[in-house]
């Protein structure tokens, strides 16, 4: 399905608005990204960064979540800064082979509260959230399993890139990230599900040698407050944690950050539209979403 198509009868058939300058050349762009492949994950609800890839060397980490903090005795610890939720172990191995990428505070200058908006400005590349502004161009295709279950629609998007279906990008889910209360209980189950269903794709794209043109992105339409709730959760944050994977990323590892920055900048750190900007190269999409148009290329693909 062409992108045209997938906003007529897909989740992002939102609404109609003019195109704005930066976008309006990207609607009649031809794609040219030849057998790459781009798999986004939606995680639904809005992550908790803090207690998935935490920053335990923090004093300010535990002091803002005295009950629902990862315990030292838990964590699984990848440098003398940061450390991996439990429940992440899959994830090791991808991490120690230099194709994982975690990046702190991505997402758009404005705090938005609602997860349905929310998701539609990630879902677009427009801060308005208009699907007729879209960031990618009209011929791109592109393949939603956002509807199937987590796993399943990994297995899926995995049994047509081996068949050589290749050049797609595809949008999954996994929901259930919104914990207001008695975090730990239902954000460890995720945490399990979410790392498994990636080790397992990245292990089958790596024995059919698709993994290097082949690049995972997960992101969540926003972050949690760092400090924790009167309930045992967290409330809606603003910019959250991004994780990419792929088999040839220039640029591996976790990006510093601190609680104190966080709470200093509530906003974004990094706009993630200059993730869309990256990745668009990396694909060999014809897109607008250039320095000259003010979104700076990063450096890990």
């Amino acid at each position: 399905m062409r992108r045209r198509d997938f906003l007529k009868h897909g989740s992002l058939a939102a609404g109609v608005a003019m195109m704005p300058t930066v976008l309006k050349a990207a609607g009649k762009s031809a794609v040219s990204n030849g057998n790459k492949n781009l798999i986004f994950v939606h995680l639904k609800g809005g992550n908790d960064g803090l207690n998935t890839v935490i920053p335990y060397a923090d004093p300010m980490y535990r002091a803002m979540r005295p009950t629902i903090a990862v315990s030292k005795e838990e964590m699984i610890y990848v440098d003398d800064k940061w450390g991996f939720h439990p429940s992440l172990s899959s994830l090791l191995p991808i991490y120690e082979a230099g194709q994982m990428l975690v990046m702190h505070q991505v997402g758009f200058d404005h705090k938005e509260q609602s997860h349905f908006h929310a998701a539609q400005i990630w879902q677009t590349g427009c801060l308005q959230g208009l699907a007729a502004n879209h960031w990618l161009p009209d011929t791109q295709p592109v393949r939603d399993y956002s509807e199937l279950e987590y796993e399943v629609a990994l297995d899926k998007i995995y049994t047509e890139i081996s068949a050589d279906n290749a050049g797609h990008i595809y949008h999954v889910a996994l929901d259930g990230f919104d914990t207001h209360q008695f975090q730990r209980v239902q954000h460890d189950l995720l945490l399990a599900a979410f790392s498994e269903g990636i080790s397992n794709f990245m292990k089958q794209l790596k024995d059919s040698a698709h993994i290097n043109n082949t690049m995972v992105v997960a992101w969540t339409e926003f972050g949690r407050s760092p400090k924790e709730n009167n309930r045992k959760g967290t409330d809606h944050g603003a910019a959250g944690q991004l994780y990419v994977f792929g088999g040839q990323l220039k640029r591996a590892g976790i990006e510093d950050c601190s609680v104190a920055g966080m709470l200093e900048r509530e906003t974004a750190k990094t706009d993630f539209r200059e993730v869309y900007a990256t990745i668009g190269d990396w694909m060999g999409i014809n897109h607008q979403l250039t320095s000259k148009n003010g979104y700076r290329r990063q450096s890990w693909a």
